[in-house]
C-alpha cells in the first residue's frame, strides 16, 4: 500500500504526464466535485451517468477527446486535445485511480 494522492495532487500529476490535458476533474463516488474545474463538474457527471456500467469511457469530437475512468471511490474525467494517445491516457487514469486509493496496481 502506498500513500494516497489527494484529488488535487492526482490532477497535478496527470498534467505532468500529458501536455494534451485541457481540463480535468476528480469526482467522489457520490458525484461531488473533489478537484478541478467547476465548469466540467456537471458535464462529467452527465457523461458518467450515461454509461453507468462502464469503468472507463472515451468520447472523440472534432476538437478533442474526453476520457473518464472510475473506481468505487472516485471518477476522473479529462478533456484532452486531439493528439492525446488513448491507450496511454487510459493507462494513466487507471494508475491515478489506484494512487487516489493508496493502492498502486501493477496491471492496468
Amino acid at each position: 500500500m502506498t500513500d494516497a494522492l489527494t484529488p488535487a495532487q492526482a490532477l497535478d500529476y496527470l498534467r505532468t504526464l500529458s501536455a494534451d490535458i485541457r481540463e480535468a476533474v476528480v469526482l467522489g463516488a457520490d458525484g461531488s466535485l473533489l478537484a478541478g474545474s467547476e465548469a466540467l463538474g456537471e458535464p462529467a457527471r452527465a457523461l458518467l451517468a450515461a454509461a453507468p456500467e462502464a469503468d472507463d469511457l472515451e468520447v472523440s469530437t472534432g476538437e478533442g477527446v474526453v476520457f473518464a475512468a472510475r473506481s468505487d471511490a472516485h471518477a476522473v474525467v479529462l478533456v484532452c486535445g486531439r493528439f492525446a494517445l488513448p491507450s496511454l491516457v487510459r493507462f494513466d487514469l487507471r494508475m491515478v485511480l489506484g494512487d487516489l486509493a493508496g493502492v498502486r496496481s501493477e496491471a492496468a
